[in-house]
């Protein structure tokens, strides 16, 4: 073996060494534990998706696995938590990707993320976003225009509500109303379940969040929902139209529950990773869960989901200023 040789030798010795502890064990996981890290409280879509994700990588990516909560700041609070793990696989963060592509372009706060930040690893799930009016609204709204027609003669009912200030949910709400030059009180929350509560109590008259936050009371009859902001129809709620449909072809607001991984990570992990969640998402079990919370599987690879996120992160961005958009501080 000449100095050559022998240099190349020890430089691949060196990475083998340095990767996750059992990346080469035979179909077993590649790490000893991984750390999911969720920016929301426990019992929410991106919890319910991690919970399960931590299931199917137990053993197809790792040894064992652990969901940690840490909730707050726009889920600053958990991309840092990450940040502070090393880059080598063994954490992840499942999060909504309008908080990479949009929350950029409108939230003020410091400390703010971009796709350029991270590693994308892969979607998971499509999210809709649906518009639902409460008993503050009379059965007979029963389209978006009969919602702003009831607005104008209620003006001091007229409220709606979004799960933040500066939330992804409030910038297509501004978008929508500019369209349709209407003017409604906002009222902010702080996450969806409090606004779904009081829009059942009968607090406020409308709100705007994922279709599954109020999937449940929308069958169950307490709550009804006007439209999707989505391309297409809800395969769950396949009666409900969408604001295309209702006339205003520009309001999407699609998102994905994704995970992304710290930068650095190696690409050959990220890859392993993709595929682990990939073939986690088709089980059954996980199916079945993502329909309840109204949730569509969606998954692509690195390279892929990378490519989208970029496209995406520009489109808000233009979308942002053509809407004159003003952050609430």
């Amino acid at each position: 073996m000449n100095r050559r040789d022998f240099g190349g030798t020890a430089a691949a010795l060196s990475v083998y060494f340095s990767l996750p502890r059992v990346v080469h064990a035979q179909g077993k996981g590649q790490i000893d534990q991984l750390r999911i890290f969720v920016g929301f409280p426990a019992g929410g879509a991106n919890d319910i998706v991690a919970r399960h994700l931590a299931e199917g990588l137990r053993s197809s990516y790792a040894r064992t696995t652990l969901v940690e909560n840490r909730p707050g700041s726009a889920n600053r609070l958990a991309l840092a938590a990450m940040h502070r793990n090393p880059s080598d696989g063994s954490s992840m963060l499942v999060l909504p990707d309008t908080l990479l592509t949009l929350i950029p372009h409108v939230d003020p706060l410091p400390g703010t993320y971009t796709p350029e930040d991270l590693v994308p690893v892969s979607p998971c799930a499509m999210v809709r976003q649906g518009f639902a009016v409460g008993p503050m609204v009379p059965t007979t709204v029963k389209t978006v225009a009969d919602f702003w027609e009831w607005a104008k003669a209620n003006p001091k009912l007229a409220s709606y509500g979004t799960p933040g200030p500066n939330s992804p949910q409030r910038f297509l709400m501004q978008e929508l109303l500019r369209k349709a030059g209407v003017t409604l009180n906002h009222v902010p929350y702080r996450g969806s379940m409090p606004g779904i509560i009081d829009l059942v109590g009968g607090q406020i008259a409308a709100f705007i969040s994922p279709i599954g936050d109020s999937m449940t009371h929308i069958k169950e009859g307490r709550l009804r929902l006007l439209a999707v902001a989505s391309h297409q129809r809800s395969p769950f709620l396949p009666e409900v139209p969408t604001l295309a449909e209702q006339g205003y072809p520009r309001i999407i607001g699609d998102e994905l529950s994704a995970v992304v991984m710290a930068k650095g990570t190696p690409p050959e992990i990220v890859e392993a990773a993709a595929k682990a969640i990939a073939q986690a998402i088709k089980r059954p079990k996980v199916l079945q869960a993502l329909a309840s919370l109204g949730m569509e599987p969606y998954i692509s690879t690195p390279a892929e989901y990378a490519q989208s996120l970029r496209e995406d992160f520009k489109n808000w961005e233009e979308r942002v200023k053509a809407s004159g958009f003003k952050p609430e501080t």
